[in-house]
This record gives structure tokens, C-alpha cells and sequence, in this order.
């Protein structure tokens, strides 16, 4: 049962007036980006010739206290290494020879990190270096990381699902401590093309871990789905998401869990149009599912984590292209780690690890339609089990919210409606609705509607004091 209902979930709403739905607002990490490549660096780093989409894990590990992050490197890329950053918008981009490796870095913050030198995998004659897997031990491409806590054989602890570009299949690999795979164990029956940010999650509903990875079909990128009860046995990839055309394509979507819904962050590749301006970009936008089958993208063409401004070379860090991670709460608040970079898509590019944040339940939320316009919202029918009914919300300057509640046969219930309800003229997480005469608690254990009135603000979500009636 979750602790709030989003309310960009529409199971919640009945109907809504002069309302639309909005993406909530992220807030970049004024210290981003947080580190980046460093191959021409001094030190240098060698084996970081090139950091591309990043495609990055991040998971905070409770049990040691420690920002965990695993991200994609070209630790071979000819064109990179023989083109200092200083020459490269002087001269045409090309790609060349290339090997991908999986490195690690750790933080005690999530902010500043450290790329330690583990001593696994020999790069040039040293294993003073922070890759944990390379093409050349691995056959790794585009993969993603997972701590399974629920795992009972401690050598199975960390999972890696990615396209194995040595045999060219999908393939798991299987770790006790996140740094030393296991070899790739390789899809038994179905495969995939892959190319992408592979990621999977286990699913508590459905009992088995769901696997987010790529197809194609009439030339464009889609969105597929696999299912698997081990992480070795795994279902026809199924298409479960595709983008409007060949500029509006799905290139990879992280997923995870939050309450009782499944969000996904779509990275959308404008690829087809050369006249646009946002050609050859990555945008990163937001989906959800109520099952981890059937997905909706929220808002299209808005991008849940805005691009920064201008070009390469002087442009923003992440002015071409971000890919996300899943999201996951840490201190209160949800931390979206990304991959940037600051050139198109095909095109000279420096990649690196950055950090955006969202408040609480704040993914997307109702706001009107018109600025200064009043809109309404009602929801479906809602079983009260506690003594408050809260809302996350902002408010402007100016705006106010106040709601009524509905019986089954939709009348208003007395001494609940709009003109009886205290105005709320202050946002925040858990915004308490008050009724100047009766007390919600008197009502006890019934099922209602709750119709919201609002103007200058924006409605995120409803609190833990009430359910859907069919929960």
C-alpha cells in the first residue's frame, strides 16, 4: 500500500476542469558535473577515452554507507585519443576503432566521488585503474547494474544484464561484491538487440525481475520487455513502448518502483529531422506503468531534466545529451543521477556523471490550464482511514486551494464543502485540508470523493490517510 498516490496516476482521478497535467521541476546540483572523462587529464586516466551516454548505476548501499556508481566508457576510442579537446571542434568527428569497459566510483555524499584503483582488469600492462569488466574479459555493451538485497546466494548479490557484443546475445553476469564478474552467462532462448542502457528491477507484484531494453522495427528504436523468475531464463523481449517518428525515438528507459506505481525515464533521440533545433539531442522524459507492462509517456516533449544551454564546444555540460539512471530517494528527497554530455549525439562530445533533484512525489502534478484560472480535480472514490487528508502541493503567491467532499451518490457532504473548507495559501509536502466546523476523523471508515479547487498552484499528490476504495 503506498504512503501517497501520486496523482499523475490516473486511477486517482475521476475528472478534472481547466486542469493539465505538468512535469514536476528539477533542481541541478550547483557542484554538476560531478566528475567527467579523463583521459587527457594530469593525471590522466587512459582507459577514459571517451564517456558517451555514461549509462550510469547509481544506488546508495545502506549497508556500507556508500554512494555506489557504475558507468559505460569507451576505454578505446582512436578518434578521442589522438584528438586533443582543443583540436576537436576544429576537425570532423568520426567514429573509430572502440572497446567498451564498466567502471566504478564511489562517494560518502553523492557529490564529490572517488575512481579508485581496484587491481581486476588490466588496461595497458596496469590494473591501477577503476574498470571492473571490458569487452575483451566480458564482451560488455550497454548494460546496467542491480543490488539484489532479496538474492539468498551471496555470489549472486549484484546483477549485470547488457548486450554481449562477443557473442552477440543478451547475457547476465553475477557478482558478490559489485566489482568481481562472474563470466557472461548468455540468454538461453530469446535475444535482443540491446543497444542501449539495459536495465532490470525486480518486481514484488508479478514475483520475477523485469528487464527494460531495446528493438527495432520500421527503422526506429523501441522499448522492450522480458520477464524472468532466475536472471537467466528470460521471456520474448516484447515492444512496449515506441516513439511518434524517427525524431522522436525511445532510445533507453531506466526504470524503478516508486509506491505503488512503475516510473521510467525514457531518453528520447531526435534523430530525423535536420532542420530542427533540437536535432541529434537526447532528451530524457518521463513515463509510468501501473503493471511494468503497459507504459504512457507523461507530457511528450517535455523533458523531465532540461538540457543545458548552447553548443559544443562552450556550451553547458549537458547541452547535447542526457541519459538517466533510475531514480531513488536518499535524504528526503529524489536523486536522479545522469549522464551528460556537451555535443550532439554524432558528433564530438564529453561525457559526464551529474546529479538532478526532485522534491517528494513532485514527478508531475495538476496545475491550471490557464495562469490565472481556477481549476478542479475530483477524484475517484477514496476510502478514509485516518484522522488527516493531506495534499503535496505548490502554491503561488496569490493562489489558494480548498476542496469538498463527495458521498457515493455524489452530493456534498455537510459541513465539508468548498465554502466550509480553510483555505490552503501555503504549499508543501503534506498540506492538512481542514473544514472550519467537523472534523474529517468523525466521519470514520467511508468511501468519498474529494473534488479540489485550485488556482495558482499545482497538485502532486494525495497523502497516507486515504486509499482508493478498491485497494
Amino acid at each position: 500500500m503506498a504512503s501517497s498516490h501520486l496523482l499523475l496516476d490516473p486511477r486517482i482521478i475521476a475528472s478534472t476542469a481547466n486542469a493539465k497535467l505538468e512535469l514536476g521541476t528539477v533542481q541541478k546540483q550547483p557542484a554538476n558535473p560531478l566528475f567527467g572523462e579523463e583521459y587527457f587529464a594530469d593525471p590522466p586516466k587512459p582507459w577514459e577515452a571517451r564517456l558517451d551516454n555514461v549509462y550510469p548505476s547509481v544506488i546508495y548501499d545502506e549497508d556500507e554507507s556508500l554512494f555506489k556508481c557504475w558507468y559505460k566508457s569507451f576505454i578505446v576510442d582512436e578518434a578521442s585519443n589522438k584528438t586533443p579537446l582543443d583540436q576537436r571542434p576544429l576537425r570532423a568527428y568520426g567514429e573509430s576503432r572502440r572497446e567498451e569497459g564498466l567502471l566504478y566510483a564511489v562517494s560518502t555524499d553523492g557529490i564529490h566521488w572517488r575512481k579508485p584503483a581496484l587491481n581486476i582488469i588490466d588496461f595497458e600492462g596496469s590494473t591501477a585503474n577503476n574498470l571492473v569488466m571490458r569487452r575483451a574479459t566480458h564482451g560488455i555493451h550497454a548494460g546496467g547494474v542491480l543490488k539484489d538485497a532479496r538474492e539468498p546466494d551471496p555470489a549472486r548479490r549484484y546483477k549485470f544484464i547488457h548486450r554481449n557484443a562477443s557473442a552477440r546475445r543478451m547475457a547476465a553476469c553475477f557478482s558478490a561484491d559489485g566489482l568481481h564478474w562472474s563470466p557472461p552467462v548468455l540468454w538461453r532462448q530469446h535475444d535482443a538487440v540491446g543497444d542501449c542502457h539495459n536495465n532490470a528491477i525486480w518486481s514484488p507484484e508479478l514475483e520475477c525481475y523485469v528487464c527494460i531494453t531495446r528493438g527495432w522495427s520500421d527503422g526506429i528504436r523501441t522499448v522492450l520487455r522480458s520477464e524472468s523468475a532466475d536472471f537467466l531464463n528470460w521471456t520474448k523481449p516484447v515492444e512496449i513502448m515506441r516513439g511518434a517518428d524517427a525524431h522522436d525515438q525511445i532510445y533507453s528507459m531506466p526504470i524503478c518502483r516508486y509506491g505503488d506505481l512503475y516510473l521510467g525515464l525514457p531518453a528520447v533521440f531526435h534523430k530525423g529531422d535536420a532542420a530542427a533545433a533540437d536535432w541529434d539531442t537526447v532528451d530524457t522524459e518521463l513515463a509510468y506503468s501501473v503493471d511494468s507492462v503497459n507504459w504512457e509517456r507523461l507530457c511528450p516533449g517535455d523533458a523531465l531534466i532540461p538540457r543545458g544551454g548552447g553548443q559544443y564546444p562552450n556550451g553547458a555540460y549537458d547541452c547535447g545529451c542526457v541519459y538517466a539512471a533510475a531514480p531513488f530517494i536518499h535524504d528526503g528527497a529524489i536523486r536522479i543521477y545522469y549522464g551528460g554530455s556537451n555535443g550532439l549525439h554524432n558528433n564530438w562530445r564529453e561525457g559526464s556523471l551529474n546529479l538532478a533533484l526532485l522534491e517528494l512525489d513532485r514527478f508531475a502534478g495538476y496545475a491550471p490550464a490557464s495562469a490565472r484560472g481556477t481549476a478542479l480535480l475530483e477524484t475517484n472514490p477514496l476510502k478514509l482511514t485516518g484522522e488527516r487528508l493531506t495534499l503535496n502541493a505548490e502554491i503561488e503567491p496569490g493562489g489558494s486551494i480548498r476542496a469538498m467532499l463527495l458521498d457515493g451518490g455524489g452530493a456534498e457532504v455537510g459541513g465539508f464543502g468548498f465554502a466550509d473548507c480553510l483555505p490552503l495559501r501555503q504549499g508543501g509536502a503534506s498540506c492538512h485540508l481542514r473544514w472550519r466546523a467537523r472534523d474529517i476523523a468523525k466521519l470514520g471508515d467511508q468511501t468519498l470523493r474529494l473534488v479540489v479547487e485550485f488556482q495558482q498552484a499545482k497538485l502532486y499528490a494525495l497523502n497516507a490517510t486515504a486509499n482508493l476504495a478498491s485497494d
